[in-house]
């Protein structure tokens, strides 16, 4: 018995340590191999956009399987990133509901789109339930120093998303004008994403 425990000891050893040096390989740039990642996005409102809302009568709410807390939605999501951060796609499950006035307009089936410089996220957009359409909603600034990235997770902090110009236009038409202007963000949003060991698991005994 103690022989067969330490026997699976080390096959569990083993099997993390080759997830660490396969990825810690792939970030060198040793493989080229999209990463895959799961995790969630956090998208908590901007003071200032926060304030504009709330004096239209604005609020803000999940579509499940995102959840809500306070001024903030939480969307879970699964994709791809490249180690050098020049590419990703990470679409993200769930979706988010501005309402007020009588009005209401949803954005689901987001997708964080990475672009090392100038990222952006796409959407399906609705307003008080008609055909949603697909725009380009958020962009925001990319760089190395902003995303901390290691052979087992990456996370991104108080990343600011601006709406582009077709976001701001859905806001207008729907509560006659946007919470945010200048490109000042409508969300600040933290990500946090575990990678997936790219590599075959270790054959079981």
């Amino acid at each position: 018995m103690k022989i067969y425990w330490s026997k699976k000891r080390l096959l569990v050893l083993c099997m993390a340590l080759t997830a660490v040096l396969g990825v810690t390989a792939v970030q060198a740039g040793a493989v080229d191999v999209d990463l895959k990642v799961k995790g969630k996005g956090v998208f908590c409102l901007a003071p200032a956009a926060r304030r504009a809302l709330a004096a239209n009568g604005v609020t803000l709410e999940p579509i499940a399987p995102a959840t809500g807390s306070g001024d903030c939605v939480t969307l879970p999501g699964t994709g791809t990133l490249k180690p050098d951060l020049t590419g990703g796609e990470l679409p993200l499950e769930g979706g988010m509901r501005f309402s007020g006035a009588g009005h209401r307009l949803e954005a689901t089936h987001l997708v964080i789109h990475v672009r090392l410089g100038e990222g952006s996220t796409s959407a399906d957009i609705a307003q008080d339930g008609a055909a949603p359409t697909g725009v380009s909603l958020f962009h925001y600034p990319i760089a190395r120093s902003s995303v901390s990235l290691t052979p087992t997770s990456v996370t991104v902090k108080d990343t600011p998303l601006a709406l582009t110009a077709p976001g701001t236009a859905a806001f207008t038409q729907a509560f006659g004008s946007s919470p945010t202007s200048d490109g000042n963000p409508l969300f600040l949003f933290d990500g946090n994403a575990e990678i997936i060991n790219p590599f075959a698991p270790l054959p079981r005994s």
